[in-house]
């Protein structure tokens, strides 16, 4: 199966937490090409920030048939007619990109429904929308992209949703094909074994005894629960604040990015971390956690780190959004503190059985962003030969 050239029109930066639009480009990117479009910085995002700055720097090749265009403008505006007219304007300099490497009926593969003026200007010979979460509950103007998604939908040729609530929100509009996110592998067994294409049982020998301990949690005494990622809007703060309370010999740690500046009381923070260090925290916790907040987002989305818990062979402990559910007993849910509390005493009396973690290793291993990658590139195969 051959991999077409791709335009990526994404909604993060290349350089931007790891979500599944780098992830899965940059597998593709392995057996073609690919241009990725970031999205325009917001001029609030970049005041004060010199280190978004470099953002703003045309188009550079990031690894092998993989560039990354960068809008040289920054918008005023982040609601979605305003950005509709950006990228409007963007279109002739995606296309100029496109054309000075030699791209040839690419896939045109959107993240947005503002990415709907893309569509037929980029002689494409597929169109894809892929809803990575529902974007009306992100946006500022929920109506109008509701109405900009339909639009897309109607004109696209595959639709790829990450959640099942998204899945069943689109089955009207055809070819509408649940595409899960995944867990990165090659990028753990790099780190962790030293080996790309590490074996389950290289994951269990690593898991066992970590060659590296990161330097915030190598001195903690007492077991370490740990939440990997944003702390954003979804995140249960109150629920961690008050697991604090009840249980303050264990070290609750947060790593990743936090809307809040200080974290609960008695809860470490060490802030975000790079994607190569990352994989040393997860590996280093006792017990991996998913605070969520039940609401419109966790109803529709499916967190990548819950993936990672699992490649690291973690016992993980969630709050019961419908994700969290997909994986049978390998993930145990809790709606409250004292739910945490109790499931997370019981899994460090008992400890956890080799069984058990290989069960976790080899499930992440089952799926990967590699798998995801070619049941996509299986559909756009599919869409092209009925078009031949």
């Amino acid at each position: 199966m051959s991999t077409p050239d791709i335009i990526c029109l994404s909604t993060n930066h290349w350089t931007g937490l790891p979500t599944s639009k780098q992830h899965l480009m940059s597998v593709l990117a392995r057996t073609g090409r690919v241009l990725y479009v970031e999205p325009p910085l917001d001029i609030f995002s970049v005041l004060g920030r010199r280190r978004q700055w470099s953002k703003l720097s045309g188009m550079r090749e990031v690894q092998e048939r993989l560039w990354v265009l960068s809008p040289v403008v920054v918008v005023d505006s982040s609601l979605p007619r305003k950005r509709v007219t950006f990228h409007r304007g963007f279109l002739p300099t995606v296309a100029r990109a496109a054309e000075r490497l030699g791209f040839e009926n690419p896939v045109v593969w959107c993240f947005s429904p503002e990415h709907i003026v893309y569509a037929g200007g980029l002689r494409e010979s597929i169109l894809v929308y892929h809803a990575a979460d529902e974007p009306a509950g992100l946006s500022r103007d929920p109506h109008t992209t509701r109405m900009l998604e339909r639009e897309l939908m109607e004109r696209s040729d595959i639709i790829f949703v990450a959640s099942q609530a998204l899945y069943e929100a689109r089955t009207g509009f055809g070819n509408v094909h649940r595409l899960q996110n995944a867990a990165d592998g090659a990028h753990y067994g790099r780190v962790l074994v030293g080996n790309a294409s590490a074996s389950v049982d290289a994951f269990l020998r690593t898991l066992r005894k970590p060659r590296h301990v990161p330097s915030e949690l190598a001195g903690l005494d007492g077991p370490i629960i740990l939440y990997g990622g944003a702390a954003y809007g979804w995140f249960d703060f109150e629920l961690v604040a008050n697991l604090a309370t009840m249980r303050p010999d264990w070290n609750l740690v947060m790593v990743g990015p936090s809307e809040r500046s200080a974290p609960p009381p008695g809860v470490l923070s060490v802030g975000r971390k790079r994607y190569d260090e990352f994989p040393w925290y997860v590996a280093a916790a006792d017990v991996a956690i998913l605070p969520l907040r039940i609401g419109s987002h966790t109803r529709n989305c499916d967190p990548i780190i819950l993936f990672e818990y699992l490649l690291c062979g973690k016992p993980v402990v969630a709050t019961p959004f419908p994700a969290a559910s997909e994986h049978g007993d390998l993930v145990i849910r809790a709606s409250d503190a004292a739910g945490f509390a109790k499931a997370i005493s019981s899994i460090l009396d008992k400890g956890t059985s080799p069984k058990l973690i290989r069960r976790r290793v080899e499930y992440a291993l089952d799926n990967t962003w590699e798998k995801r990658a070619e049941a996509a590139l299986g559909f756009i195969e599919k869409a092209r030969e009925k078009m031949r």
